[in-house]
């Protein structure tokens, strides 16, 4: 009997939930939050003089945003979070041996790619901070009687992709590797 071979696939993927699985479920419309988040942060940015948008975290030490809707983004992120792992891990599951989330992030509390002076500043800075997309790094494995071929990376990209896509907005696989041990 040949032994089995376990290959390890680390993978970046960034998601976005549907906004109608998140209403369902949230208080408030990300959407409205992103764009409620994106004039405040507009306003402070310009009253400041600064020439970037930072970070939200930013504003929890500093204020000049609200609070109330910094912990509206944190909810709606956490429960588009709670719903994103529980999701990638039964599509996945049949697809591959095991299927861990090592971390999750959402978009919305990174830096923005946005400048203050950049044409459709506004709507692109309301689009960052809708806290609707993550970003995830997955360990899958899987389970083969040979070692295996060149490219299994690619093929994992394309099987996470094809089985997560019907149930989520976008996604988006950023790279795949080959994990030894």
């Amino acid at each position: 009997m040949s032994a089995l071979h376990v290959t390890r696939i680390g993978l970046a993927v960034t998601l976005q939930v549907p906004h109608e699985a998140l209403e369902r479920h949230a208080a408030s419309s990300p959407a409205v939050v992103g764009e409620q988040l994106a004039e405040a942060v507009a306003a402070y940015v310009r009253a400041e003089g600064l020439g970037y948008y930072p970070a939200l975290d930013y504003f929890r030490e500093a204020g000049g945003v609200d609070p109330e809707l910094i912990a509206a983004a944190d909810a709606i992120a956490w429960l588009a979070a709670t719903l994103a792992r529980n999701e990638v891990r039964v599509k996945l599951r049949p697809v591959f041996s095991s299927v861990n989330v090592q971390g999750l992030q959402a978009v919305a509390f990174t830096l923005p790619p946005v400048r203050p002076r950049q044409t459709d500043a506004l709507q692109r800075l309301a689009r960052h901070y809708t806290p609707d997309t993550l970003k995830l790094d997955l360990k899958v494995s899987l389970i083969q009687k040979r070692p295996p071929a060149e490219g299994i990376e690619r093929l994992a990209s394309h099987m996470v992709y094809k089985w997560l896509k019907a149930n989520f907005t976008s996604v988006e696989v950023t790279s795949a590797r080959l994990e030894q041990g």
